[in-house]
C-alpha cells in the first residue's frame, strides 16, 4: 500500500500544522523553518471583561442600607374627636334655647289667656275673630270725683260674704252676719252687725256697731267705733276700738 493511501497517515499529515501551530501560540517550540519569510502573528484581541448582568429589582424592594428618606408631610389641625365634640355641644345648645324659647311663649300665652278682658268682635274680617283687651295692673280703677261709693244692703238678720283680692265694699249690716274673707280687702260696715267673722290674710275691716268680732288667718285688721262686743281673735290678727 502506497503511504498517501494509508488514511491515518493522511490523518497525521493534515494534523501536523495544526500542531505546530498551537506549539507556536504557547511559545513551546519553535516554528518550522520555510523557505519563504514568515510574519508573526498578531497578538490576540480581547475584548473588554465579562460583567454579570444586574438583577432586576421590584419596584418595590427595601431601600439599601444606611439610605433615609425625608419624613413625610405630617398632618395638622384639631383631631375628630374634639371636632365632634365641639358640634355636640353646639347642638345641645341650640336645642336647649329652642325649648325655653317655647316654654317662655307658653307661659305668656297661658298668663294672657287666664287674664279677665274684653272680647270685641271685628267685623271686618271675613273670619269672625275678635280681640280681647285685658284690665291694665299699673293704673287702678278710680271713682270720678263727687260721685259716693255704691253701698250693699245684707239682708236683715241674714248673711252676707265679702271675697277676693284688693275689694274695696261699703256694706249696710242690716243686722245680719257678715263674713270677710280673701286678701287685702277693705270692707266698711255701716249699722249694727250681730257678727263679723274676718279670715284670710291683710283684710282691713271697719264696723259702727257689732255684738261679735272672730279674726283669724294673718294680718288681718278690725276697727269697731261702738258697742262692747265679744272678741275672739288669734294672734296674728287685731281687734282695736277707734
Amino acid at each position: 500500500m502506497k503511504p498517501e493511501d494509508d488514511p491515518e497517515a493522511r490523518i497525521r499529515q493534515l494534523e501536523q500544522p495544526l500542531a505546530d501551530y498551537g506549539a507556536v501560540e504557547l511559545g513551546t517550540s519553535q516554528p518550522p523553518t520555510n523557505d519563504y519569510p514568515t510574519s508573526a502573528l498578531p497578538p490576540p484581541v480581547y475584548g473588554p471583561p465579562h460583567q454579570p448582568p444586574y438583577p432586576a429589582q421590584s419596584p418595590y424592594s427595601a431601600p439599601p442600607f444606611g439610605v433615609s428618606f425625608p419624613p413625610g408631610p405630617t398632618k395638622s389641625g384639631a383631631p375628630f374627636g374634639l371636632i365632634f365634640g365641639l358640634i355636640g355641644v353646639v347642638v345641645v345648645v341650640i336645642v336647649a334655647g329652642i325649648g325655653a324659647l317655647v316654654w317662655t311663649l307658653s307661659s305668656a300665652t297661658e298668663e294672657i289667656a287666664g287674664r279677665p278682658g274684653i272680647s270685641i268682635a271685628t267685623g271686618d274680617d271675613p273670619r269672625g275673630g275678635s280681640v280681647t283687651i285685658g284690665p291694665s295692673r299699673g293704673a287702678p280703677t278710680q271713682l270720678p270725683d263727687g260721685e259716693p261709693p255704691k253701698v250693699a244692703v245684707a239682708p236683715a238678720g241674714g248673711h252676707y260674704s265679702v271675697s277676693g283680692v284688693d275689694e274695696n265694699e261699703t256694706i249696710e249690716c242690716n243686722g245680719s252676719n257678715i263674713s270677710v274673707s280673701g286678701v287685702d280687702n277693705t270692707v266698711t260696715l255701716l249699722g249694727h252687725c250681730l257678727s263679723v267673722t274676718v279670715s284670710g290674710v291683710e283684710n282691713q275691716v271697719t264696723i259702727d256697731s257689732v255684738d261679735q268680732i272672730g279674726a283669724s288667718g294673718f294680718d288681718n285688721q278690725v276697727i269697731y267705733h261702738s258697742g262692747d262686743p265679744e272678741v275672739n281673735a288669734t294672734s296674728r290678727n287685731t281687734v282695736t276700738r277707734g
